[in-house]
């Protein structure tokens, strides 16, 4: 029989061995036992200064100013030419000086030519080393749709639509592309109504801040008063580019309609009209288009430069001579383009001068004329001629290629139908 005595003493020595390690073990501290530190505050490492470069500034003023060293100065400048011509810098420029914060030495200039280039110089033990930063971007493909409501235009749909991912900047240069792909079939300025409908799927290179560096339309619908306007972009890695609908027909023609993007007519072609500053009436035989001074004018088709000059009330004026006894004129400019002059050649979309207020004009707007064979045409009204659809041999590879774009377009239905669906939704839960 087992000594019960042993085994009662045993099991007094294990309960004091266990209470012993227990007891020496380190109490656990409750969070309101802990120690509560304040708030650390640690001196910035160097210290910013940015200056934007202006109208009649240089670099070296600006680093003057920064209080940077004749030396340094010296040694800057010669790591920037490295990359470009440190006198050749634009208006606009921001030049970014840092410094150590206890020494105030120089650290490192940056020089943002860009959105998307940087010159960065830092400061080494022999000079200044110099390298060039390109924003990162990346590949997006997005698409859209939506319908004009009453009172509304294309350009306000997209423009302030609130759930598009594009910044307002490039929701404004989608509707320019939009218009310019479908300039020779539809005009935004008088046709658009209530009830259209738009779908466009585009590609685009987004920079870390969202802004788009560059965007593409790959296919694009408009539905205006039930007939469907549709546009794929085909390039064949040769020698055709551009627009094309789902047949395989050229959107391009002849002519441009306008030339400039997304025009606000301000006075139409008229057998008749008031003129604001003679007082008196007489023909308007062009088209008056609104649109901010500076504006961009480009050729409305291929053709010979057979005017560039001062001419009365028109001011400031280009006139072009086309094919098949087509003329235009370009009235009011603020200045031509360089190299712009009688006997020069240009072709459809060339910038030919920019829009301004010279002669007879109350406000800046392009006056635009369209004349055949000496008569004047209303320019947004006339049939323009259609360039000529893709041959046999490229509409295999083109059908190909719609089909995929079209299907892009398919999901932007899909993605609108799905987002009216949930706005319902809430409006009959009161969510």
């Amino acid at each position: 029989m087992p000594n019960l005595s042993k085994i009662a003493s045993l099991a007094v020595i294990a309960t004091f061995t266990i209470g012993a390690f227990a007891m020496g073990q380190p109490k656990p501290e409750s969070p309101a036992d802990a120690v509560s530190l304040g708030t650390l505050y640690a001196p910035p490492l160097e210290t910013v200064q940015t200056h934007t470069i202006g109208s009649g500034e240089t670099l070296n003023g600006v680093l003057a100013q920064a209080e940077i060293s004749r030396q340094e100065m010296t040694d800057l400048l010669i790591g920037l030419r490295e990359h470009m011509d440190p006198r050749r810098l634009s208006t606009g420029v921001e030049v970014t000086v840092r410094r150590w914060a206890e020494s105030h030495d120089t650290r490192a200039v940056e020089v943002r030519l860009n959105r998307d280039t940087t010159v960065r110089l830092a400061k080494s033990d022999f000079g200044w080393d110099s390298d060039v930063v390109v924003t990162p971007t990346v590949v997006d493909t997005v698409v859209a749709a939506g319908s004009i409501a009453a009172g509304k235009t294309l350009y306000e749909a997209l423009v302030f639509d609130e759930e598009s991912p594009l910044r307002p900047a490039d929701r404004m240069q989608l509707v320019y592309g939009l218009a310019e792909i479908f300039e020779y079939k539809l005009d935004f300025t008088r046709e658009i109504q209530p009830g259209d409908t738009y779908r466009v799927a585009y590609v685009r290179d987004v920079r870390p801040d969202n802004s788009s560096r560059a965007m593409k339309i790959l296919a694009a619908e408009i539905v205006n008063d039930n007939r469907t306007y549709d546009a794929v972009y085909f390039d064949n890695g040769k020698d055709i580019r551009g627009y094309y609908d789902t047949k395989g027909r050229a959107l391009r023609a002849g002519f441009s309609r306008y030339p400039v993007p997304y025009p606000r007519i301000t006075s139409r072609f008229a057998a008749k009209r008031y003129h604001p500053i003679l007082g008196i009436y007489r023909a308007h035989l062009g088209n008056d288009l609104g649109a901010r001074a500076g504006t961009q004018v480009r050729a409305s088709a291929n053709g010979v430069i057979t005017f560039a000059g001062k001419s009365g009330g028109y001011g400031n004026m280009i006139e072009i001579r086309h094919a098949n006894g087509y003329t235009t004129r370009y009235a009011h400019l603020r200045n031509f383009a360089p190299g712009i002059r009688r006997g020069v050649r240009v072709a459809q979309k060339d910038l030919i001068g920019y829009v301004g207020m010279t002669g007879l004009a109350t406000a800046p707007h392009l006056h635009y004329e369209l004349r055949h064979n000496g008569r004047p045409v209303d320019a947004s009204k006339a049939d323009l001629p259609d360039a000529e659809p893709l041959a046999k041999k490229q509409m295999a590879v083109f059908a190909s290629i719609a089909e995929n774009r079209v299907e892009l377009l398919n999901r932007a239905s899909t993605t609108v139908l799905a987002k009216q669906s949930r706005d319902e939704q809430r409006q009959r839960t009161g969510l």
